[in-house]
């Protein structure tokens, strides 16, 4: 196991949490988790049986401070560590790393993947975004990621920010698409359930020979009949009718270009 000092981690939300459990699941104990609301402070100590502190002092003792907290008070926590010694990273997708440059060694350590408190996720083939303003300190977070994951990618600011873009599309985007599904479905006394191997082999088979060439459906064969239809039926719904208008538009649009190609 390589070692990296003492460890803090500064948050009590769900990338917090999950961090927390991912270094105890690889023998590595935090040497402290700041958090600053007194209940909130209670309910992680009983939670996940760390040392749980409300002082930037002691923050100031360790060797690595991951912040993960929400993007806007990122800039707040850096300016309590402006004399901090050690490296000091944030989690945020969109954030630039300089939002920590009034602190001397500074960087990115970003866990591509969505995370709740209550979930156990496997890290060994998440992708974890890492920067640092010094090539020792890149060395460093790369070992340091290595530990958990197998796919450590050094990216900048704008590389980080338009993976997070992307993100947005194929997770949460998908997510609101699922939740379209299941309305719609429970609505007919029936489950989401029975879309799960659908949404399982489309997922594989996009990831697998690209999306564009996975994609089918009405849209995509200019099916305007079951279109029609499908119209009809959303009239209750007009904000869901309103998004798979949009999508079929920018479906047709899209296979219209790609023939004249």
């Amino acid at each position: 196991m390589l070692q990296f000092g003492k460890i803090a981690i500064i948050g009590a939300g769900n990338t917090a949490y999950t961090l927390c459990k991912l270094l105890k699941n690889k023998g590595i104990e935090p040497f402290c988790v700041f958090v600053r609301d007194f209940e909130k402070a209670k309910k992680v100590h009983e939670d996940l049986n760390v040392p749980v502190i409300s002082s930037y002092d002691i923050v100031l003792k360790s060797d690595l401070a991951i912040i993960a907290v929400n993007d806007d008070a990122i800039s707040e926590v850096a300016s309590h560590l402006v004399d901090y010694k050690g490296l000091v990273v944030h989690t945020s997708g969109t954030k630039p790393s300089e939002l920590l440059n009034r602190c001397m060694r500074y960087g990115i350590f970003y866990p591509l993947q969505t995370m709740s408190k209550e979930r156990e996720i496997s890290f060994d083939e998440i992708p974890l975004l890492i920067y640092a303003n010094s090539p020792d300190d890149v060395e460093m977070l790369s070992k340091f990621a290595g530990q958990f994951s197998n796919k450590v990618v050094f990216c900048d600011d704008e590389q980080r920010k338009a993976i997070h873009l992307a993100a947005v599309y194929v997770s949460n985007f998908t997510n609101v698409m699922l939740g379209i599904g299941d309305k719609l479905l429970k609505n007919n006394g029936l489950s989401l359930d029975l879309m799960r191997p659908l949404v399982m082999e489309m997922m594989q088979k996009s990831l697998d020979i690209s999306p564009e060439k996975a994609l089918t459906g009405p849209a995509r064969r200019g099916d305007f009949a079951t279109i029609g239809e499908h119209e009809k039926m959303l009239a209750d719904y007009p904000d869901e009718l309103a998004i798979y208008m949009i999508l079929t538009d920018y479906i047709i649009e899209n296979n219209k270009k790609n023939e004249k190609l």
